[in-house]
């Protein structure tokens, strides 16, 4: 069931953003009319951002003992994010596979490290949301604390499941399992104080790059939204890859910008046109470099995409082996 919905959204997004983008036509063109130079910088920062979610990922595979290579990692991202935009999480699935055919990282492990960037992830974008929102814009209108209430309920979320102590569940099941799986593994990584340090100061790069990203674009299309603000689109963006209910939270990134930039003062329509020039920024860089980083892998070791999860293997408990 779940399968089937997922499957049918991806549809009803895909045809509404495909609709939205030829009764729109002549305001996207802006992406065709933008200076090389502005191209070339969104590039880079799509290319530095990826380096340094490639950075966080070595660092937090290290707290539990695996040593991996810095360009690996970034190969591995860029191709992950590429598979991302298949359907069934395809990237994620690689990712996984590959760490344990490589490095030998049981998929429990996997599944800690990955809920853990993206508990870091969220609770970073979500303080740096309420920050801006509270200081600078306020929360007099419901929009904005229908806002609040979702950064603050995001970063509290984040940071109980991060460090707050919390018994392992004993009773059985795949999702009791995973908590617990990700319960120990949450342990372990806490042992790593350093490796939580470089994690979110690569991660805060992070943020800042995509932030800065959609600056640059929102000036390009003659959008008058001030950096702090960006922000918290930015906020929302990192957030928004928490729903990943369409291959690469298509569509639901989108909307989500959208509805955040009527914070900002700034239309529903004007924030949806930054947010689609960003996705078309985005998908062109992972197709072009992913696409790149899979031929190589796939040179160096072809049988990482013939080999898919097994069954008795997705609720791994063990140790790394």
């Amino acid at each position: 069931m779940t399968k089937w919905f997922r499957n049918i959204l991806t549809v009803l997004v895909l045809a509404f953003l495909f609709w939205y983008l030829i009764s729109h036509w002549q305001q996207l063109k802006v992406l065709l009319n933008l200076q090389p130079k502005q191209l070339l910088l969104l590039y880079g920062l799509s290319f530095l951002e990826s380096l340094s979610v490639a950075r966080v990922v070595q660092s937090l595979v290290g707290t539990l003992g695996i040593r991996t290579g810095f360009w690996n990692m970034a190969w591995l991202h860029n191709v992950s994010m590429l598979l991302n935009y298949a359907p069934m999480k395809m990237g994620t699935l690689f990712r996984a596979n590959y760490l344990k055919r490589h490095y030998k990282l049981a998929y429990s492990h996997f599944a800690a490290f990955f809920l853990y960037i993206m508990f870091l992830m969220t609770a970073i974008a979500a303080a740096t949301g309420l920050v801006v929102l509270l200081i600078v814009y306020g929360i007099s209108n419901n929009e904005s604390k229908i806002l609040a209430g979702v950064f603050a309920a995001g970063l509290i979320g984040s940071l109980c499941l991060l460090f707050i102590p919390l018994p392992y569940p004993k009773s059985n099941g795949r999702l009791v399992s995973a908590l617990r799986n990700f319960l120990i593994s949450r342990t372990q990584i806490a042992k790593q104080p350093m490796g939580i340090c470089i994690s979110l100061l690569f991660l805060i790069m992070s943020f800042l790059l995509s932030t800065f990203r959609l600056w640059i674009i929102s000036r390009s299309m003659g959008i008058d939204i001030h950096p702090v603000g960006c922000l918290i689109l930015g906020a929302l963006g990192f957030i928004a890859l928490f729903l990943s209910l369409t291959p690469g939270s298509l569509g639901i990134r989108e909307f989500v910008l959208a509805c955040g930039s009527t914070v900002l003062n700034v239309p529903f329509k004007a924030g949806l046109m930054v947010a689609l020039v960003d996705r078309a920024i985005a998908m062109s860089y992972i197709f072009i470099v992913g696409g790149i980083c899979m031929i190589w892998l796939w040179h160096k070791s072809p049988a990482d995409f013939k080999k898919q999860l097994g069954p008795d293997n997705s609720t791994n408990t063990g140790s790394i082996d």
